[in-house]
């Protein structure tokens, strides 16, 4: 005989409000973030999409005091080799 399982109490999560005049930013640490985007004055904000291509020279690079965030494409490097096989050999088991 199985026993029923009771409620024991309830989750709310909170209701994310959409931004209707948004500006998109990148940070480095608790420095001061950088805009790089906003929507249109007036217009209801869209999707911000970011698409790096899988080619040679591709990518984004955001910059601040000095330092720099790069987001980037490679040809696939030994090591990752092995770590996607041993993450195959993980999820068949």
């Amino acid at each position: 005989m199985s026993e029923e399982l009771q409620p024991q109490g309830s989750i709310e999560l909170p209701k994310k409000e959409p931004i209707s005049d948004a500006e998109w930013c990148f940070q480095f640490f608790n420095n001061e973030p950088i805009v790089f985007a906003y929507s249109e004055e007036g217009e209801t904000a869209s999707s911000l999409t970011l698409t790096v291509q899988p080619v040679e020279g591709d990518g984004l690079t955001f910059q601040q005091n000095g330092m720099e965030f790069r987001i980037f494409p490679r040809p696939i490097s030994e090591k990752t080799k092995l770590e996607r096989v041993k993450e195959k050999e993980n999820d068949v088991r």
